[in-house]
């Protein structure tokens, strides 16, 4: 599906979908819980779609009641194989969970999926005394338990998603365990997964972010949650609010730990006109954005939208953690410099000191290749609002990942868009 984005300038108000980061945590911990646990605002992308699916596979009963959903936990896998999707959180949260069973399960994915490392999840849970094996390092992946607990040592300069699956899994293990990590990056996230536990009343003691003990025999316990808007999918919406026009943001949790809360701190250090009041953010976009510097090793989502604003801005920005980027649905990094040079915007990643710099100027418009990543299909848009031309989006139909209501979403905002599929 091909998407043309006119120049436009957002105007009006949006109301944010869930945090899907948040809402496959929950789904996991409800297939987990004794009872039934109740999810208020639910979410509906694919990603989290596909997790609900799973998590039924997995011996949970799911009731979908419209304005929230009723999940009976239950994990009592009867399968051979399960397909995961395309979801790199919802693979590494659930393939230690499974490791809980002594079942032999071969666990498979699609598209990018196919391309993403997991040889981490082999040593780690043949570390644990689990059988695991993958084909050279990535999908699919074979595993035997049971995971019955133990000392584990995990490198978490990659990804702090398979140490969410741990803490996940290990509760439930027959012996207490100790995970090692070291390099652990995105803590935020690792933040949200001990929020979760701690809800569905279960025990991780944080020494650091560098040991967490973790009790066997414990039992998740069901409960009622409502799931929190979702900052990544914001930040898209803030930045080019902050680039041309002026929106009312709402459905955000000002108090929220999710790490794509801090696209406020860059905005307002590049001008902005941003308030809060009832429940909502309101921001303007200023007369000049000026340029901006910003560290994003723990909040790599954050990097398309950062890389429009700074090709808005007055000046070289500089963004740093750029080695997060190699792992996504696309190669970020080099996807974002080769999509803002054919807009004729200059910039060039510095390996050496792990930034990406890139030199503001009136992007020129023309085609945008998503990569079939959907924050780069949500760029996109954003790149076309101050456009000298209509920018014409390739594989559009990614932004289903996370956000599929997302273009019907700008339409309502006054954004000039054409669909051809």
């Amino acid at each position: 599906m091909q998407v043309i984005v006119s120049p436009s300038s957002l105007e009006g108000k949006v109301h944010m979908p869930s945090s899907k980061s948040y809402m496959q945590r929950v789904l996991v911990a409800s297939l987990l819980a004794e009872g039934t646990s109740t999810i208020k605002n639910p979410g509906k992308s694919e990603d989290e779609l596909n997790m609900l699916r799973v998590i039924e596979l997995l011996g949970a009963q799911v009731t979908d009641n419209q304005q929230n959903l009723s999940i009976r936990g239950g994990f009592a896998p009867d399968l051979s194989s399960l397909n995961i999707g395309e979801s790199g959180l919802g693979i590494r949260l659930i393939i230690p969970v499974i490791a809980l069973s002594g079942m032999e399960i071969i666990i498979e994915g699609q598209g990018s999926l196919k391309n993403r490392p997991m040889g981490v999840i082999e040593q780690v849970l043949n570390q644990a005394g689990v059988e695991c094996d993958t084909s050279g390092g990535f999908l699919p992946v074979r595993v035997k338990g049971p995971l019955k607990g133990s000392t584990i040592q995990l490198d978490g300069s990659v990804s702090s998603q398979f140490l969410s699956g741990l803490l996940f899994a290990l509760p439930l293990a027959e012996n207490d365990s100790r995970v090692e990590v070291k390099n652990l990056k995105s803590k935020p996230y690792v933040d949200m997964t001990l929020e979760v536990l701690d809800k569905f009343g279960i025990r991780v003691v944080n020494h650091n972010y560098e040991v967490f003990d973790i009790p066997g025999n414990q039992q998740y316990r069901s409960t009622e949650i409502e799931i929190e808007g979702d900052w990544s999918n914001a930040a898209f919406f803030f930045t080019g609010a902050a680039i041309r026009g002026k929106l009312e943001i709402s459905g955000l949790n000002p108090r929220s730990i999710q790490g794509d809360k801090k696209i406020l701190d860059v905005l307002e250090a590049c001008g902005a006109h941003l308030e809060y009041s009832k429940g909502s953010y309101t921001l303007q976009n200023p007369d000049a954005l000026k340029p901006f510097e910003f560290d994003a090793t723990d909040t790599p989502d954050l990097f398309p939208p950062l890389g429009v604003l700074a090709a808005n801005c007055n000046g070289t920005s500089s963004i740093r953690g750029v080695h997060r980027l190699r792992y996504k649905e696309s190669n970020r990094a080099e996807a974002i410099m080769q999509e803002l040079s054919n807009m004729g915007i200059e910039g060039f990643v510095e390996d050496d000191k792990d930034e990406m710099h890139i030199k503001g100027n009136r992007p020129n418009g023309g085609a945008w290749d998503s990569h079939n990543d959907h924050r780069m299909a949500m760029a996109g848009a954003m790149i076309a609002l101050a456009s000298a031309n209509p920018v014409r989006i390739t594989n559009a139909q990614a932004v289903g990942k996370s956000f599929p209501t997302f273009f019907d979403t700008l339409r309502t905002l006054h954004v000039g868009i054409t669909v051809q599929k």
